[in-house]
């Protein structure tokens, strides 16, 4: 019992030591590349030296976010390469120790990763995200003019209808509307208002020359208000932009949040419903990467850490090709929501079981 924690420390040791060294050197040709690419932008936009350092802090969470599958995938490679280059696979076989509690570690490991990845894409990410998009609306600003606008929105509320002849999206304003309540078929009220503006701090709308009209029993009476907060039956900024809002910005309690809205609504909610199947999927790769990685180099006990890396970054590029692909197939609502995006998982899950069982033990 005491030999076989003493070689557990041993796997783990030397799996994450070349985990941070494989990791800081991803991260690192991320930030070069991601760099050299902006920088002409930085300059012409007139960005300065710490917003621009505020931006790469930003995206440092994404970066490891990103770096962290295919780190786990070639960590494992190279930590059980070097076991076989050093015959220590066939010492601890000769002992009486299978290949299956040799993994058992990296496969605990692998689990805790699936955990961290979870909460760190949903609690820091995307948190590091949204407050990187003040900082890219000054690098993309015609993007964001081109879409900074919408005309005639209409919504069905509570018994009630919702109409907005134009809604600015860089001050969450919205202009000339119109909130029609009914009884049945019979209109009841209307309520009339120039412009519409969110208040983030109270969370409500404030109108501007509003008129209302109310129908009660035949008697009609119409008055005018100059200006007044109003709740919209949780109609919020979010709701209306959300074509123009990047699920990326998103944690998954708000996806959720934010989808139910919809569904309230009677609004399309397909692809935010794919996105959050995304932030537990992707997650979940963890555990995948390190299982592919044992059986990519315990199938070929000869293979070296150059022909160990090509295989992984094959098994890397399909994965992410077949992520994206099943995304763009719920998207199109072609297949459900979860399935577009645990599928993916299921068939790498049961190749990698597969061969992990089926190899030499």
């Amino acid at each position: 019992m005491k030999f076989n924690k003493i070689i557990d420390l041993y796997i783990l040791k030397s799996f994450l030591s070349k985990y941070f060294i494989i990791i800081s050197g991803f991260v690192t040709v991320f930030f070069v590349v991601d760099i050299i690419d902006k920088l002409d932008k930085f300059i012409e936009h007139n960005i300065s030296s710490n917003e621009m350092i505020s931006y790469y802090v930003y995206t440092f969470p994404w970066f490891i976010s990103l770096a962290l599958p295919m780190t786990l995938l070639i960590s494992t490679v190279f930590c059980f390469t070097l076991l076989q280059k050093n015959n220590e696979i066939t010492a601890l076989k000769a002992s009486g120790i299978s290949i299956f509690r040799i993994s058992l570690p990296l496969f605990l490991v692998s689990i805790i990763f699936c955990i961290f990845s979870f909460y760190f894409d949903n609690l820091i990410v995307s948190d590091s995200l949204q407050k990187r998009n003040e900082i890219e609306k000054k690098l993309y600003p015609k993007k964001i003019k081109n879409y900074s606008k919408k005309n005639n929105i209409y919504y069905h509320l509570n018994n009630a209808f919702l109409s907005i002849k134009k809604y600015d999206y860089q001050t969450d304003t919205a202009y000339d509307i119109s909130i029609q309540k009914y009884i049945s078929a019979d209109l009841t009220s209307r309520l009339d208002a120039k412009k519409m503006k969110w208040n983030e701090k109270t969370k409500s709308w404030k109108l501007s020359n509003i008129e209302i009209r109310n129908w009660n029993n035949n008697i009609f009476k119409f008055h005018t208000i100059k200006d007044s907060s109003f709740y919209v039956d949780d109609i919020v900024p979010a709701i209306i932009k959300k074509d123009f809002v990047n699920p990326d910005e998103m944690n998954y309690w708000e996806l959720s949040s934010f989808i139910q809205k919809l569904k309230n609504k009677g609004l399309k909610y397909n692809r935010w419903s794919v996105n959050k199947h995304f932030k537990t999927a992707f997650a979940c790769s963890s555990l995948i990467m390190v299982l592919f990685g044992i059986t990519l180099s315990i199938q070929n006990p000869r293979s070296n850490f150059t022909s160990g890396v090509g295989l992984s970054i094959i098994v890397i590029f399909l994965y992410y090709l077949l992520i994206k692909v099943g995304q763009t197939l719920g998207f199109n609502s072609i297949i459900p929501p979860f399935l577009s995006m645990w599928l993916v998982n299921f068939i790498f899950l049961f190749l990698g079981s597969y061969l992990f069982i089926n190899s030499r033990t």
